[in-house]
């Protein structure tokens, strides 16, 4: 069950960050919103290696607490890593603002998986 949640959380995350991103875009740089398949394709690789494993990681390491706690040390692994990868991103493509998009992306990502996890 913990796979099957987290290969829909990833395509879930996948989903909303393309749609924010096409969004994002469409109003501050009026790019045309069938910009969405190229920005899906972006966000697909970064979420599968880096979201993923995050999330495995968080589910881990936390695995012992419960109710808010649980939720909180959760929420904390996801945004230190996502401020890391994003960090490390934005070196290697030359733009702070993927260090924005990547801490977004990973509170997406958490708040995907737990609201799946009280689903499934």
């Amino acid at each position: 069950m913990i796979s099957l949640r987290k290969f829909l959380g990833f395509i879930f995350t996948t989903s909303l960050i393309g749609i924010f991103l096409t969004v994002f875009f469409a109003i501050t740089e009026g790019s045309s919103f069938l910009a969405i398949g190229v920005l899906f394709t972006g966000a697909f690789p970064f979420v599968l290696l880096i979201g993923v494993p995050v999330s495995f990681l968080s589910d881990y390491l936390s695995k012992n607490l419960k109710g808010i706690q649980r939720n909180i040390v959760a929420l904390l692994i996801h945004s230190i890593f996502g401020l890391i990868a994003g960090l490390v991103i934005s070196n290697l493509f030359e733009s702070l603002f993927l260090v924005g998009v990547a801490i977004i992306a990973a509170l997406i990502f958490w708040l995907v998986d737990e609201i799946l996890r009280k689903k499934i």
